[in-house]
């Protein structure tokens, strides 16, 4: 945000001469400084102001790399207990069984917000976003992953939510409303909200492998999960 300056017009004080004795009289304030209007302050972006309320609300940290091949541990630092993981696997990863990553908590209870199993060559997951599920300890990456890199970072440096997305989280600041996400080649789409308080789960996959619901206001998180390496559409119909 933007410092703003402002300068204020002071009157300068003349000293003269009226009948033996001094007085002071104000002289006329100038026009050109007094009239002048400061610059207004930069608003923040709904973005932006989502990225905020991700800060405080999950906190932040220093984003991290690791890589291995095959079955692995990342446990998650202190600080890390929210936020978002990106999971890059060698082309062809999926023909091999046991081949996705997930979160576990603390206590070694699966966390279905926190799964990346999916065909595509990467995808992103947001975990720790549900209170009740308790805190987030390790990704456990299973043995037919093959050579992968997993990058861990912030709720905040998550992407806006688009008109059309893959595999991933992102932020929402939008307003409420009434949403369809379809897939391009009819595989299922997944869809969960979350604003840090309870998950809303909003937005639940249907018979014909839509998902339709309401997009709860923002700002909030939300994973997008899918059966097909197709991208999905979001629309409002």
């Amino acid at each position: 945000m933007k410092r703003v300056t402002f300068v204020l017009a002071v009157a300068t004080v003349t000293a003269v001469s009226v009948s033996g004795c001094q007085a002071q009289q104000p002289t006329a304030p100038d026009s050109s400084v007094a009239s002048s209007t400061p610059a207004r302050a930069d608003e923040p972006t709904a973005q932006e102001s989502a990225q905020v309320w991700a800060d405080e609300i999950f906190g932040t940290f220093s984003a991290f790399t690791v890589t291995g091949s095959g079955a692995d541990e990342i446990v998650f630092p202190d600080d890390a207990k929210a936020g978002f993981y990106t999971i890059t696997w060698a082309p062809g990863h999926w023909v091999h069984e046991d081949s996705y990553a997930q979160v576990y908590g603390e206590d070694g209870t699966f966390h279905e917000a926190g799964t990346a199993d999916y065909m595509g060559d990467s995808a992103s997951v947001a975990y720790g976003l549900d209170p009740a599920a308790g805190p987030a300890g390790w990704i456990g990456v299973e043995a037919g992953a093959g050579d992968w890199s997993i990058t861990v970072s912030p709720i905040s440096a998550l992407p806006a939510l688009p008109e059309t997305g893959g595999y991933d989280a992102y932020l929402y600041a939008g307003a409420e409303q009434p949403v369809v996400f379809s897939s391009t080649n009819s595989g299922r789409v997944n869809v969960r909200q979350f604003n840090g308080i309870d998950p809303t789960d909003s937005v639940l996959p249907q018979e014909d492998f839509t998902a339709v619901g309401t997009l709860l206001a923002g700002p909030s998180v939300v994973n997008v999960q899918l059966d097909s390496v197709s991208p999905w559409t979001r629309s409002t119909n």
